[in-house]
C-alpha cells in the first residue's frame, strides 16, 4: 500500500506521510491511492476542528488584549482589571467544579461501583437507608427506553409546547425548538423504597431517588436570537402514587407523580443565554427554573396519568391537604461570623429561609449578630406526612452580591406529627458552628364548629391574632358563558349583552381566574381564545378568622386586563353547611355567567391545645364536695345555683360545654337499655350525651363492609384522671375471631376524640344483614395499670343491628349512637362522681 504514514518505519517517515496526505487534500491517502486511511492519519474532519480550536484560541488571546489596552487608552483605573481578573477566575473555577461534577456523574451512569469507591461522599440512598433498595433492573429498562424518550419528548415539545408559547404572547410568534436532543445518558434511579404503613388498602406509594446528569441539548430561537441549556443535572425524590387500585384491567386506575421536595436543579447556558452565567445573574436565571420546576412538579402540585375512563383526574392532582405545620422561628445562636472586621471582630447579618415543598418562608434580616431573635410565625399547608421533610437555611445578607449560607438543617414532618408539639434547637450542618431554635406545632383539619371555638381561645391566649383558625381549599373547574371584554358595564338588570350583537375587534379572551382572601392571592393558568375556559385548579387559603373574612373571585381577560365578571363569598357562609363544603356553579355578579367551583373550610385542631384547654378545670376533691345530688336530665341543661360564686359562673360561661358534659356523664342522668337490646341511631349529636357517630356501608367492589368510625363525644374519664387515650374496639357477632375483630388507632388525651378511620369486615351483604356489630371505646392501659388489674377500661358500649340499618348497601352518611357505660365502669371512683355532684 503506497500510504505515506505507513512508508517510513520512523518518526520522519510518519511526519513524512502527514505533510503529503495534507498535501493531497488531508483525507490521509497517498497520490493515486484508493485506500482507506490508516488510524494514525487524521481526518480532514479532524483538521478542520483543530483549525477552528486554533482560531478560537486566537481570537479570544486577540480580544484580551484589545481589552487591556482600551483599559490603557481610556485611562481606566486599575481597580477594573482586577474585577475582570476576579470575575475571569470566579467563572474558571466554577465551570472546572462542574465539568468535574458532570464528568462524576456519567462515570457513575456508565460504571456505578468503580465511580463509587472513588468518590464516597456521593453515595446513592440504598447505601445509607437499609429500607431502600436498588433498582439495577429498573435502570437497565430506562436505558433500552431512552432513544423512544427522546422521540416521545421531542413530538411533545414540538407538537403541544411550541404552539402554546407562540399563541401566548404576540412577541413570541417566532418561537421555536431549533434542537431538541436528551443525549445517550438516562436517568438513573438511586434507590426505591415502597412504603408498606400508614397507607390506605386502595393505593401504592414509593419514593425513587432520581440522578440526572444528561448529555441533553435544548436550543430555541426566536427570530435570529438563539439560546439554549446544555448538561442538565437534577436530583430530587420522586414520589409515585398508584391510586386508585381497582379489580378490573389494568388494576391501577390512575398514577400521580410529583417530588417532595424541591430538587436540586443545574445546568450550563450555551449561545446568547451564555451571557447570564455571571455571578447574580446565573443564580437568579437558575432560581426562576427551578420555581417553574416547583410550580409544576412539586408538593401541592402534582401531575396526575389517568388510567381507566370515567376517573376524576382533579381529586389525583389536588386531594385534600393532611394538615398545617405551624412554625415558630424564635431565635438562632453560635452562627458563624461571615463579615470581616478590621476595627474589631466581625459578624454577619442573619437570616432564615424555610421551605415545605413548593412553598417558602423568609424572616428579616437581623444585623450585626450572631445570636439573632426572629420570634416570628408561619404556617405551611402539609399535603404529604411520610418522607416529607422541612428544609431550614441560614444565610449572611451580602447586599450587591451572592449571600453567604451560614448552614442548613431539616426536619422530619412525621416525627412533628407523631409528637404533635416540638420545641428544639437544631444544629446547623455545612457550617462550623451554630444552632437554630424552633417550636412546631402540628395542627390537624376539623369539619366541627367546636374546633373554632378552642382554636381562637388558644389565639388569645398566646396574643397571636395574625395566625389562622381555619384552611379554604378552592377548587376551580370551569366557567361558562363569559361577556365579552368591556361588556360588563354595558349590562342591564344582570343580563349582559349577546356575543353575537357586538361587532368583533379581535381575537377571543383568554380569561383566567384571580382569587383572594385578605392580602393572599392567587391566578390560574389563562385558557386562550374561549368563552367557556375550563381550569380544573386548586388552590389553599389561610383563614385568620372565618367569621368576617370573605373570598373574592374574579375572571379576567389576560390580553386587556379587564373584568369579565366577579363574585364575593362569605367564608361565615360554609360554616353552616354539610362538613363545610360546597360544589356548585356561582353566578357572576351583573352577567349571565357562571363560575364552577368547590369550597371546602376546614377548621383547625391541636390535640395538644384541646388538652390544655381541657385541664383548666380541675376536679373537685371528695374531701370539699358536698352530698350528691341527681343531675338534671339530659333535656335540660344544669342551672347554676344562686350562691355560686362569681368564678363558678364564670366558668360555666366559659366552659359551658364542658361542665355540663361532665354533669350529665353521670350514668343517673342518661337511661340506660339493657346489655342485650341493640342501640338504635339518634336524630343527631346530644351535647350532653356519650355518643358515638359512625358510617356503615356495604362495598359491591370488595364484598366488605365498610365502618367508618368518625368521632365521640362527651367520654368520662377513668378514676383519678381528667383525661383519656379512646380507641374503638368492633367484634362482628356471632363469631369473634380475628377477621371479625378491629380497632382503631389511640387519641392521645382526648375526651372528644375523632378517628376518621374505616375498619373492613369481609363479608357479603346476605351475611351482613344477619349480623351486628359490637363497638366499644376503651381507654389505652400502660402495662403497669394492666399488670395491677386496673379498671377494665371500658369508656362505652352500643350493640348496632345490621338488620335494622336501612339502605346499607347504598347508605354512608354518618349516624350517631347514644353510648352505654358498663355496670363496672359505672363505680370507677367516688371522686369522679362526687365531682359531677358538685359541679
Amino acid at each position: 500500500m503506497a500510504d505515506g504514514s505507513e512508508s517510513g518505519a520512523g518518526s520522519a517517515g510518519t511526519q513524512a506521510g502527514r505533510e503529503a496526505g495534507s498535501a493531497a487534500g488531508g483525507d490521509g491517502q497517498a497520490p493515486g491511492g484508493d485506500t482507506q486511511p490508516s488510524p494514525s492519519t487524521p481526518s480532514r474532519l479532524q483538521v478542520n476542528e483543530d483549525l477552528l480550536v486554533l482560531i478560537k484560541k486566537y481570537a479570544m488571546q486577540l480580544g484580551l488584549l484589545v481589552v487591556v489596552w482600551m483599559v490603557g487608552y481610556w485611562a481606566f483605573s486599575v481597580s477594573w482589571i482586577m474585577l475582570g481578573l476576579f470575575v475571569w477566575m470566579w467563572r474558571e473555577k466554577r465551570q472546572k467544579a462542574k465539568e468535574f461534577k458532570i464528568k462524576t456523574a456519567r462515570k457513575a451512569a456508565q460504571n456505578e461501583q468503580e465511580t463509587v469507591l472513588a468518590r464516597l461522599e456521593d453515595l446513592p440512598s440504598w447505601v445509607y437507608f437499609p429500607d431502600v433498595e436498588r433498582a439495577e433492573w429498573l435502570n437497565k429498562i430506562l436505558a433500552q427506553l431512552w432513544p423512544y424518550v427522546g422521540r416521545y419528548v421531542e413530538d411533545i415539545l414540538r407538537t403541544s409546547v411550541e404552539p402554546v408559547v407562540k399563541d401566548s404572547h404576540d412577541m413570541l410568534k417566532s418561537f421555536q425548538f431549533s434542537t431538541i436532543m436528551l443525549g445517550d445518558m438516562p436517568p438513573r434511579v438511586g434507590g426505591i423504597q415502597v412504603y408498606t404503613e400508614h397507607v390506605h388498602r386502595n393505593e401504592i406509594i414509593l419514593d425513587m431517588e432520581i440522578m440526572y446528569a444528561g448529555d441533553c441539548d435544548i436550543q430555541i430561537r426566536m427570530k435570529r436570537f438563539l439560546a439554549g441549556i446544555q448538561d442538565l443535572q437534577i436530583h430530587g425524590t420522586l414520589r409515585v402514587v398508584m391510586k386508585p387500585l381497582v379489580k378490573f384491567s389494568p388494576l391501577i386506575g390512575g398514577i400521580t407523580v410529583f417530588f417532595l421536595n424541591r430538587p436540586e436543579i443545574d445546568f450550563n447556558l450555551t449561545n446568547l443565554a451564555d451571557v447570564f452565567d455571571f455571578p447574580g445573574l446565573s443564580s437568579l436565571l437558575k432560581g426562576i427554573v427551578a420555581d417553574q420546576v416547583s410550580n409544576f412538579m412539586v408538593l401541592p402540585n402534582r401531575y396526575p396519568m389517568p388510567l381507566i375512563p370515567d376517573l376524576e383526574v382533579a381529586k389525583l392532582k389536588y386531594p385534600m391537604p393532611v394538615g398545617v405545620l405551624r412554625i415558630h422561628l424564635k431565635e438562632a445562636k453560635e452562627l458563624m461570623r461571615a463579615d470581616v472586621g478590621f476595627m474589631k471582630k466581625g459578624k454577619s447579618d442573619p437570616y432564615c429561609t424555610l421551605q415545605v415543598g413548593a412553598q417558602s418562608f423568609r424572616s428579616k434580616t437581623i444585623e450585626n449578630s450572631l445570636e439573632p431573635r426572629w420570634n416570628e410565625y408561619y404556617e405551611a399547608v402539609v399535603d404529604q406526612l411520610e418522607g416529607q421533610t422541612m428544609q431550614v437555611n441560614m444565610f449572611d445578607e451580602d447586599p450587591g452580591s451572592k449571600d453567604d449560607p451560614l448552614g442548613n438543617a431539616a426536619v422530619s414532618i412525621s416525627e412533628v406529627v407523631k409528637m404533635g408539639f416540638s420545641d428544639m434547637w437544631l444544629p446547623l450542618e455545612d457550617a462550623t458552628t451554630g444552632q437554630v431554635h424552633l417550636r412546631m406545632s402540628w395542627l390537624s383539619l376539623s369539619s366541627q364548629m367546636e374546633a373554632l371555638d378552642k382554636m381562637e381561645k388558644v389565639k388569645r391566649i398566646a396574643d397571636a391574632d395574625a395566625l389562622s383558625s381555619a384552611l379554604l381549599v378552592v377548587r376551580v373547574d370551569s366557567a361558562k358563558n363569559l361577556p365579552m371584554p368591556g361588556m360588563l358595564k354595558n349590562t342591564r338588570q344582570g343580563r349582559s349583552i349577546p356575543r353575537w350583537t357586538v361587532k368583533k375587534s379581535g381575537s377571543d379572551p383568554n380569561p383566567y381566574v384571580e382569587l383572594s382572601v385578605a392580602q393572599k392571592h392567587w391566578k390560574t393558568k389563562p385558557q386562550y381564545n374561549t368563552y367557556e375556559p375550563v381550569w380544573e385548579e386548586a388552590f389553599n387559603f389561610l383563614i385568620q378568622n372565618p367569621l368576617h373574612q370573605e373570598l373574592l373571585a374574579e375572571v379576567k381577560d389576560e390580553k386587556t386586563k379587564k373584568t369579565l365578571g366577579k363574585k364575593v363569598i362569605s367564608v361565615k357562609s360554609l360554616l353552616t353547611l354539610d362538613r363545610m363544603s360546597t360544589k356548585r356553579p356561582f353566578r357572576l355578579d351583573g352577567t349571565s355567567a357562571e363560575l364552577h367551583m368547590e369550597l371546602i373550610l376546614r377548621i383547625l385542631s391541636s390535640e395538644a391545645e384541646e388538652s390544655d384547654d381541657l385541664d383548666e378545670i380541675e376536679p373537685v376533691s371528695p374531701t370539699a364536695a358536698g352530698p350528691s345530688t341527681p343531675a338534671a336530665p339530659p333535656s335540660e341543661p344544669a342551672q347554676p345555683s344562686p350562691a355560686s360564686s362569681t368564678e363558678d359562673r364564670q366558668a360555666n360561661n366559659s366552659n359551658g360545654s364542658v361542665v355540663r358534659r361532665r354533669i350529665n356523664a353521670n350514668p343517673a342522668s342518661t337511661p340506660t337499655r339493657p346489655k342485650s337490646e341493640p342501640a338504635h341511631a339518634v336524630d343527631g349529636p346530644n351535647p350532653y350525651a356519650c355518643q358515638i357517630q359512625l358510617s356503615l356501608h356495604h362495598s359491591a367492589d370488595t364484598d366488605k363492609l365498610l365502618v367508618t368510625v368518625h368521632k365521640a363525644t362527651n367520654l368520662m374519664p377513668l378514676a383519678n384522671q381528667k383525661m383519656c387515650d379512646p380507641y374503638v374496639r368492633i367484634y362482628l357477632q356471632p363469631d369473634k375471631n380475628r377477621s371479625g375483630r378491629k380497632k382503631t388507632s389511640v387519641v392521645k388525651d382526648n375526651i372528644n376524640p375523632a378517628w376518621d378511620e374505616t375498619l373492613e369486615f369481609p363479608v357479603t351483604l346476605a351475611e351482613a344483614k344477619q349480623r351486628s356489630l359490637d363497638i366499644v371505646i376503651k381507654n389505652k392501659r400502660s402495662l403497669f395499670e394492666t399488670i395491677r388489674g386496673n379498671s377494665s377500661g371500658s369508656l362505652g358500649r352500643v350493640e348496632v343491628d345490621l338488620s335494622k340499618v336501612d339502605n346499607l348497601a347504598t347508605q354512608n352518611n354518618p349516624i350517631w349512637f347514644e353510648l352505654k357505660q358498663d355496670v363496672g365502669s359505672l363505680s370507677r371512683s367516688s371522686s369522679v362522681s362526687s365531682y359531677r355532684s358538685e359541679l
